[in-house]
């Protein structure tokens, strides 16, 4: 009781937190990604769209969403590698750990291989165009055991988080809305008082709010997971791990805020703008289509009884000459759209959400300067968000997966990622980007070397230069190839064995050969 009066008021405090970031929330909301405001804040059927005149915010978040997937987490691809950390600078110890992080990483994968995490990553990513995208990451239910787990892209509107030390995220609270019977199937295992049992025989389909929040214990070293209702003094369901179920990821932040910004909050004003222009368009149009006229009233002219709209009748004391034409068609407006330049602002739009893209990949051929210019866009593209959102998404996804493989039984070992004895190499086309530059370097540098030692004649001299062997096999780690086509340390000593024993064979067959022959 203790403890949910202490998580309430966590909760209150987290809830005026998000009441001042609310108002760009709803902006958001309003021009950008309308179709991820949870129906229970608009009733279902809503169509959301009634206030949007341009649908270029809409549109890009969409590309914004598949291409932060594409970049970062590529469906049906290798996103990541677990490799030993830079402190590990024996190449046999290296090779060794590497044998044994093969496996840890190849069963992780598999729990990204199904569609569930696909399409909770692109519902994430449209969040995330607003600044947040949040998925919940829990094990399968005991009733589905072909299932590994259920990754669930949760709304952002539905969630409140808390600012702990260091503005890392040390609580989150989910606020949702379920049938008794649908809360009973959730958490099967979970305490019901007497209260929920009566609302589970006799209104089963009874919706209630449920509150899911899940904080960080730094006593105990692990996050704590919450259920409560308020139809029971008591919590429903209780749970510990030692990973956070919560991926929680915000494209950059505003010093002193617990909440993301993302592309969206940084096209409003051009976005707002171009609404208003396209509605006011619009107008100018029905007006010119319909026309507002002017009917002869001996009175005097009421403006408050001159409503803006196509085909009306506005009452004025005359027309023209002494009185003019009974009826008579008011001029239409004009409304000169040159200055604000639509098709600059739509690009501006699309240019501030990354709906940009270079020419198709499946041109039947690319020069290198092409190639070149491809990988430097995508390298800037996330660039300065690159960092939090591997933080954020990449690393604790990869943390979750370890732990419940670990927990399933699929793997024999806890594996701990500290990025400095076992580390996360994410492969994805946005981390390959980045290290195309570097790698880049290597690559030319092996080559001068080479040019040299051919010109002095010398084959040996760039051996001497260059450690040919260890530079390609970095390479090929850093573009993620896989670790079974590189050549290990000892592999190659057993190479080097076997050719000097193959010699050593020849040698000795030539001199046998060589002797028999200088026999009489």
């Amino acid at each position: 009781m203790e403890y949910l009066t202490a998580l309430k008021a966590r909760r209150n405090n987290a809830q005026r937190e998000r009441d001042s970031f609310q108002p760009l929330l709803d902006e958001a909301y309003q021009y950008a990604i309308p179709f991820r405001k949870p129906s229970a804040k608009t009733g279902k059927g809503d169509k959301r769209v009634n206030d949007v005149f341009d649908h270029t915010a809409i549109d890009s978040a969409f590309r914004f969403a598949g291409k932060v997937q594409q970049d970062l987490w590529p469906a049906g691809q290798e996103n990541f590698q677990l490799e030993p950390g830079p402190i590990v600078r024996d190449q046999a110890e290296k090779d060794r750990l590497t044998e044994i992080l093969a496996p840890v990483s190849s069963v992780c994968q598999a729990f990204f291989d199904d569609g569930d995490w696909d399409m909770a990553f692109h519902e994430m990513a449209l969040d995330l165009s607003a600044g947040n995208g949040a998925i919940l990451m829990n094990p399968a239910n005991e009733n589905e055991p072909e299932k590994l787990w259920e990754p669930i892209s949760v709304p952002i509107e539905e969630l409140l988080i808390e600012n702990g030390p260091n503005n890392k995220i040390s609580a989150i609270f989910w606020k949702r809305k379920m049938t008794v019977r649908v809360l009973k199937d959730t958490w099967p295992d979970g305490q019901f008082g007497e209260n929920l049992k009566k609302l589970l025989k006799d209104k089963p389909e009874k919706e209630i709010e449920v509150c899911v929040d899940t904080v960080w214990d730094p006593k105990l070293k692990r996050w704590l997971m919450t259920v409560w209702c308020k139809q029971q003094d008591t919590a429903v369901y209780m749970n510990q791990s030692r990973t956070c179920p919560w991926l929680f990821a915000r494209y950059f932040r505003v010093p002193g805020e617990a909440y993301g910004r993302g592309p969206v909050m940084l096209a409003m004003p051009t976005i707002k703008t171009l609404n208003t222009a396209a509605r006011l368009q619009l107008q100018a149009a029905a007006i010119a289509m319909l026309g507002i006229y002017t009917a002869v009233d001996d009175g005097v002219f009421n403006p408050d009884l001159a409503p803006l709209a196509p085909g009306k009748f506005w009452k004025v004391g005359r027309n023209g000459g002494p009185l003019g034409p009974s009826i008579n068609r008011f001029p239409d407006p004009r409304l000169d759209l040159s200055n604000l330049v639509l098709n600059d602002m739509r690009m501006g739009v699309k240019a501030t959400m990354m709906d940009q893209s270079l020419p198709a990949d499946g041109a039947a051929v690319r020069s290198a300067t092409e190639i070149l210019e491809r990988v430097k866009r995508l390298a800037s593209d996330h660039l300065g968000a690159y960092g939090r959102l591997v933080k954020e998404i990449v690393i604790p996804a990869v943390k979750r997966t370890i732990e419940i493989a670990y927990n399933k039984g699929l793997i024999r070992q806890e594996i701990g990622i500290d990025q400095l004895l076992v580390r996360v190499r994410v492969k994805s086309p946005l981390a390959i980007a980045r290290e195309a530059q570097r790698i880049e370097k290597i690559i030319q540098w092996l080559q001068m070397v080479l040019m040299i030692a051919a010109s002095l004649g010398d084959p040996n001299f760039a051996r001497r230069i260059a450690k040919f062997e260890s530079a390609l096999t970095d390479v090929g780690r850093q573009l993620g190839v896989p670790s079974e086509y590189i050549v290990t340390d000892d592999e190659r000593k057993q190479m080097d064995a076997d050719n000097a024993d193959a010699t050593a064979a020849a040698v000795a067959a030539a001199a046998i050969t060589e002797t028999a022959g200088a026999s009489p």
